[in-house]
Formats: C-alpha cells, structure tokens, sequence
C-alpha cells in the first residue's frame, strides 16, 4: 500500500487507484459572494497631522489592524451558507465570508474574518482535490496557494497521475471543523472528514493553514507536498464543530 493519500478523496482503504492520488489530497481526503469584511487592515485618515483635539476631549487613537478586524473564533457553524458542487465535492458558500466570484476553476474573494478563513479551507481544500479534476486542482494550486517548493511539489504529484473520476462512496465528505489558531493574517483550522468504508477510525482530520497575501486568503502547501504529514485519524467528533452538506 502506497504511504500517499488523495485529500478529497481520501482514503488509503478505497480502490487502489485513489491510493497514489493520496499524497495531494488526503486533504479531500477523507475526502464560499458578496463579503461583510474585506478590509485590507489601512489605518483611515485621521485628518492633518497635529490637529488639536476638541476642547474637553481626548485625542482619538488611531485604530490598528488588529482592532478593526474580527478575531473572534465562532463556537457555532456559519449560519449563511449554502452548498453547492464542484466537481464532484459539496462546497460552502457563503453571502458575508464568500467566495465573491467562481470562474475558470478558482474561487476567489474571502472575507479576512474567522469565518472567511473557514469557507476559503473548505473550498480550497475540495478545489485541489485530484478527483476534482485537472480543470480546478490545477488553477486552485498555481494561483491560490501559496509559492514555495512544497506546492511545486504537491502540483507534480498531481500531474503524475491520469485524472479519473471516483466511484460513488469512494469521497469522504466534510464532517466538520476545529480551529487550532487564528489571527487575521494566519488561520490553522482542522477540517474534519468522514472516512468511507469501515475501520477503527471513522474520521481524518486534515490541518490546513490559510495566509492572507494581497486581498485574500491562500493555502499553505503541506511539507513536501504530502497532505500525509497534515493528517491524523480520529475516532470521533469530539470537540468538532460538525458542519457539511446534508
């Protein structure tokens, strides 16, 4: 049995042809327009400076990025979402954390908020998955994660391997999620998956990490390319937020 497994359709115990697609995906492995927060963190104009504050006032301090925007880790599921497919995974969309617009593949434009981090996991993670075709994993890796030789090489893994749709029940959905830490520039969050088949372990929890570069969130490639080293079973949802498509 190969030591790679496909993140979206993750599995090591599913056909062996998805075996040698794990080491991308085992993100999927187990296997998003409009947005209420997109502030880039500049500080507004606080008028001329040295300008007198009015009499009986105190001068107003000037708000910094870590004040203007949310970092506060939502204990409960985005309520605004809805689900839809692409290619062959359910994926979340959401009207307040995104993503703002869908083409060639990519969606992009993710709110720098807690939840914006979550819908951009969820939708990359599923977007990069090998059974989600050359068309979105391709795109999704060159354009939305971040550049460095572990995406170089999670993108010739991908490329080695002839693109071929899986069989229904060889996916393993979203189950739900953890966030491990947050702060407006770098978010790690669990995403939970529910292992098909049977076993000891009836989950795998992938964890992902999102960089805000420029005006969005990109995904941080796994050591060597390999979603193996991010990954880890668990045997049940303990501590998980549960979310997914129903």
């Amino acid at each position: 049995m190969s030591d790679e497994t496909d993140f979206a359709d993750p599995s090591p115990w599913t056909r062996p042809r998805f075996v040698l697609a794990a080491v991308f995906l085992a993100l999927v492995v187990l296997l998003g327009i409009g947005v209420a927060v997109w502030s880039s963190g500049d500080e507004p104009d606080s008028g001329p400076a040295g300008a007198p504050a009015a009499p009986g006032q105190a001068p107003a301090a000037a708000p910094t990025a870590s004040s203007v925007l949310p970092t506060a880790v939502p204990t409960r599921a985005p309520e605004d979402v809805t689900w839809q497919l692409a290619g062959q995974h359910s994926v979340p969309v959401s009207a307040s954390a995104g993503p703002r617009t869908v083409a060639g593949g990519v969606a992009s434009g993710y709110a720098r908020t807690p939840e914006g981090a979550l819908i951009a996991a969820a939708q990359l993670a599923a977007r990069a998955a090998f059974s989600a075709g050359r068309g979105s994993w391709e795109p999704t890796v060159q354009r939305q994660f971040v550049a460095g030789a572990d995406r170089d090489k999670l993108l010739a893994t991908l490329r080695a391997v002839p693109d071929q749709p899986a069989e229904p029940g060889e996916l393993s959905p979203l189950a739900g999620y953890i966030y491990q830490s947050y702060t407006p520039d770098t978010a790690v969050i669990g995403l939970v998956y529910r292992a098909p088949g049977t076993g000891a372990s009836r989950y795998h929890v992938v964890t992902t990490t999102l960089q805000w570069r420029g005006d969005d969130w990109q995904m941080v490639a796994p050591p060597g390319g390999s979603w193996l080293s991010v990954s880890r079973p668990a045997p049940d949802l303990t501590g998980v937020v549960e979310w997914g498509s129903r």
